[in-house]
């Protein structure tokens, strides 16, 4: 094994694959096609006018995880020296320079940095960063890493000697993240054709999942991150609000719908963090104010209460005193009260409304419609709870989930148009 030092130089640019119409022929980024994250097209933006890559593209590339570096430190880390490994082998990882330079994954001080694979027959290129340089790199000799992507599957089928190995190590004034930034540099060059993905993707968990915010008609885009913490922490929105929202299509506050995909076409509002939550605190209060009216029970006609008699009539200041008398009863619900008063139907024997806008008895069932699209097939069913029973066993679902599909207009399973008459 032949191990040297070598000055990194100035990279080549060229551009990335166009269509004849000049708009960007898009690769497949995890698995999926289509609209890209906004990160995503302003680094492919960069890749294709090829221009020299500074400290500000690099940041307005990360802006969406506040990364930043500054183009002093970018240039002092690109004008250092980097270790350049060849004639790679098993024995590569153990020999004395790697240790000394690298260390083990038991290192007590692990360190952070980046590596460029270079496969010596095609001269592709891969880079990579992780803040524990020996633990990621040892990964890769040992096939210990997952088969995704192209670079991986490449030196499982051809081995490590197949490539040569530049790693730069971050030791001198290193501050967190900064190996990040400085692969995110690399990336917004397009000789590395061996990256799938053109933004760094070193976030875990929840951190690494994009997240859509849009208006219940889901006209308009409120706001977008391709982490969902920004949500939780910046926008104050529980999680259990986002999961809901994704898993039936449930709006949040009555008013937004959450999606990890962006749709195609639709305005993207531009509004500020401020502005946004200025915006939410707004519809919370609103929010409150509703569940703050006056709720009047009256004993349904004809149908036994436990703990009550037909003449029974009650009131309670807000909806939650109302969900904590009905529970004596049966279990309750705000969402399910809520849908009861707006249908007029008794909840628990009792005709339940705001008040001063006291409800009667419908006697007249609803017409639930699903159309299957792709088909153009129609079924009407009563109840939503019918409409749900449609699709057993197959399809597990429920009479609310449908009136959320219905509400809000999307295909339920992508298919099926549900709507209410």
């Amino acid at each position: 094994m032949m191990i040297k030092l070598k000055r990194l130089t100035n990279h080549k640019f060229y551009s990335t694959s166009f269509t004849s119409k000049g708009s960007v022929n898009w690769p497949e980024i995890l698995g999926k096609r289509g609209p890209l994250l906004p990160a995503h097209h302003i680094a492919y933006s960069y890749i294709k006018e090829g221009k020299p890559i500074r400290a500000v593209d690099v940041n307005r590339v990360l802006s969406f995880a506040d990364i930043k570096i500054t183009q002093s430190r970018l240039d002092k880390i690109l004008s250092t020296s980097a270790l350049e490994l060849s004639n790679l082998d098993c024995n590569t990882i153990k020999s004395d320079y790697f240790l000394q330079n690298i260390g083990t994954v038991r290192s007590k001080i692990q360190v952070p940095g980046v590596y460029i694979w270079t496969h010596l027959a095609t001269g592709h290129k891969y880079v990579g960063s992780s803040s524990a340089l020996a633990r990621r790199l040892i990964g890769y000799f040992n096939g210990t890493h997952k088969s995704t992507g192209k670079l991986i599957p490449l030196i499982k089928s051809e081995g490590v000697g197949a490539f040569k190995l530049q790693v730069i190590p971050l030791i001198d004034s290193y501050t967190v993240n900064e190996e990040l930034s400085l692969e995110q540099y690399f990336l917004l060059h397009a000789e590395f054709n061996l990256n799938t993905l053109k933004v760094v993707n070193n976030f875990s968990g929840v951190r690494a999942k994009p997240l859509y915010m849009y208006t219940k008609d889901l006209s308009e885009l409120i706001y977008s991150s391709c982490i969902q913490e920004d949500f939780i922490f910046k926008l104050r929105i529980h999680h259990s609000n986002i999961s809901k929202s994704l898993k039936t299509g449930e709006l949040y506050l009555g008013k937004y719908v959450f999606t990890d995909k962006p749709i195609a076409g639709v305005k993207e509002i531009k509004m500020s963090i401020t502005d946004i939550n200025t915006m939410l605190d707004k519809d919370r209060t609103e929010l409150q104010v509703f569940n703050g009216r006056k709720v009047v029970l009256i004993a349904s006609p004809g149908l036994g209460l436990k703990g009550g008699d037909n003449n029974d009539k009650k009131e309670f200041d807000s909806i939650s005193d109302t969900i904590a008398y009905l529970n004596t009863i049966a279990p309750s619900n705000k969402t399910t009260l809520c849908r009861y008063i707006e249908s007029g139907k008794p909840y628990h024997g009792y005709i339940c409304s705001w008040k001063g806008e006291t409800r009667r008895l419908v006697d007249k069932s609803i017409s639930v419609s699903i159309t299957h699209v792709p088909t153009d097939v129609t079924k009407v069913f009563p109840s939503f709870r019918k409409a749900a029973l449609y699709f057993a066993p197959e399809i597990i679902t429920t009479g609310q989930t449908l009136k959320v599909f219905a509400e809000n207009g999307k295909l339920f399973k992508d298919e099926y148009k549900i709507t209410l008459s």
